[in-house]
């Protein structure tokens, strides 16, 4: 099977992109915060509604193999504040599209353009905690769960390094724990932390170790892990290195799960920054 194509939004792909995006809100509202009726009001107030939204960072379309059109798209806005992640927003491919790795191409043509044109700024998104399969395919493409957003009911935050995975280091688990947020064998949402959802994860481990590597990135003072679900599962094995992407990151702002650096851990951090850059 062909992978699917991939493309940026240009002007003249104002109609499409208009098309495709409330057909997402129509069919999928439940997985979005904007409703189609509420876009219609502002498009009749603003002229300049759809113009803005391709403007506004980028918007990338997708096209599974014999498509005769685009039947996805996403966009991703840089932050205003410099230093915070930019957002990933609107993923969306059409149900009859589903299983063809149309989402997956959508994405990662997001993480290429973000390698591209904002070097170095990590990304972020959002999703509903309950829907599992948006959830598995932001982890397979490199994102790890940061916490819960109590300024969005129900959904989740997910961040990942910026630019497509390179290989791994392997770090200590004993080092990794110093840096997550919180232990997932105790705290977390009733949808994400339950004990069949860690025993789910600890048997695919046993199978096949961990295979998705979390993402530990370093700044002056701190650091932040994503992750710590696959951290419960690697001490639940008694593992003692985990495969781990380590990177960079600006010294503020200062996210709310980032842990202080412990100045027995730098030399070790730094020798894998350098292994990673």
């Amino acid at each position: 099977m062909s992978v699917p194509s991939t493309r940026l939004a240009v002007p003249a792909d104002r109609e499409l992109v208009r098309r495709l995006r409330l057909r997402t809100l129509r069919e999928s509202f439940e997985a979005f915060r904007t409703q189609a009726e509420d876009v219609l009001v502002q498009e009749a107030q603003d002229p300049q509604y759809w113009d803005r939204f391709l403007a506004d960072g980028a918007c990338l379309l997708v096209t599974p193999e014999g498509a005769p059109e685009p039947l996805g798209l996403a966009r991703i806005v840089p932050s205003a504040t410099a230093g915070e992640p930019a957002s990933i927003h609107s993923v969306w491919v059409a149900p009859e599209t589903r299983g063809s790795g149309a989402g997956r191409a959508l994405v990662d043509a997001c993480i290429d353009w973000a390698e591209e044109h904002l070097p170095g700024v990590r990304l972020r998104l959002h999703v509903m905690e309950q829907n599992a399969a948006a959830r598995r395919l932001y982890e397979h493409c490199g994102f790890g769960e940061v916490a819960p957003d109590p300024e969005r009911p129900g959904q989740i935050r997910m961040e990942r390094r910026s630019g497509r995975a390179r290989p791994a280091v392997l770090l200590s688990t004993e080092l990794l724990v110093r840096y997550r947020a919180v232990d997932r064998e105790q705290v977390g949402s009733p949808h994400r932390d339950t004990a069949a959802h860690l025993d789910a994860l600890e048997a695919d481990a046993r199978l096949h170790g961990i295979r998705i590597p979390l993402d530990l990135a370093v700044a002056e003072e701190f650091a932040t892990l994503d992750g710590n679900h696959r951290l419960a599962v690697a001490l639940r094995l008694g593992l003692t290195e985990v495969p781990v992407h380590v990177t960079r990151r600006p010294s503020s702002p200062r996210p709310e799960h980032a842990q202080p650096l412990q100045p027995g851990d730098r030399e070790l951090l730094e020798e894998a920054l350098a292994q990673e850059e």
